[in-house]
């Protein structure tokens, strides 16, 4: 039914959901933002684990720098915008 109400907003669906390149970005998207996920989950408990927190954080921000950088194909000498403006959001 909802193909016949919007032929256009069903054809763009459905190229999603066929397209590789698509499910290519939301793999990436999420093999960074579930390490971040991760860490929060491990941290919301109510046992004291304040003294892990700063390891847990610093390995999760070499994680996401990690898995950025295996996505854009650099060496982590190299400078990435996209990690920049994700440090940055993280340091916030």
């Amino acid at each position: 039914m909802y193909r016949d109400d919007d032929v256009g907003q069903a054809q763009f669906v459905k190229e999603k959901v066929l397209d590789d390149l698509w499910w290519d970005k939301i793999n990436y998207f999420i093999a960074f933002t579930d390490l971040i996920y991760d860490m929060l989950r491990v941290t919301d408990t109510d046992t004291p684990s304040l003294h892990l927190i700063c390891d847990m954080w610093d390995t999760m921000i070499e994680k996401v720098k990690s898995a950025i950088y295996r996505h854009e194909r650099k060496r982590e000498n190299k400078q990435s915008h996209f990690y920049d403006v994700v440090y940055q959001i993280l340091e916030d």
